[in-house]
């Protein structure tokens, strides 16, 4: 069998119960019918889960007493108190750090506020930094410098002059 026919086998048993119970759209419906006319596995298949849909209509539902609910419930509830008793609060906050990482996950998104508030909070505190960089009396850069001939009121100025060629004249005016 090649591997097309594999895989378009596997697509179709994946779909054969929702074939019989027809929850499927008309035209996935017909490719599916039109499928098993011509593959004997998947009519196998399909002929294997109308038995079993039959046998299971046929069989008599389970009876159970009132008081079954109740009492299933009652040690359940109880099973709960005790695991919750013998949680330790390493396990707890260990647990509480993986719903956490698990909803940043799942909700770190544009629209998010708390995005949106981080994102703005970080954009002004480097245009704060950028713009309001601490005076280098502050940071005791020059205390630092053992040359003597140096005032503490001089500053360091950095500036570069750009100056444009000027325009080749190709026209010369008479």
């Amino acid at each position: 069998m090649s591997k097309v026919k594999i895989n378009e086998c596997n697509n179709i048993q994946a779909q054969l119960s929702a074939y019989y119970d027809r929850e499927l759209p008309a035209w996935k419906y017909h490719i599916i019918r039109w499928h098993l006319k011509r593959c004997s596995e998947c009519n196998a298949n399909y002929a294997e889960l109308q038995r079993t849909q039959t046998f299971l209509n046929n069989v008599e539902p389970v009876k159970a007493t009132e008081s079954l609910l109740t009492s299933v419930m009652s040690s359940v509830n109880s099973l709960n108190a005790v695991h919750k008793e013998r949680r330790s609060l390493v396990n707890r906050l260990s647990s509480f750090v993986e719903r956490f990482q698990g909803w940043m996950r799942g909700n770190i998104r544009t629209y998010n506020s708390y995005y949106i508030l981080g994102f703005f909070v970080g954009v002004f505190m480097m245009i704060g930094v950028t713009l309001y960089s601490p005076q280098i009396d502050k940071i005791n850069l020059l205390s630092q410098n053992n040359d003597k001939s140096i005032n503490k009121q001089e500053r360091l100025v950095a500036f570069e002059v750009i100056l444009q060629p000027e325009p080749k004249r190709t026209l010369k005016i008479r």
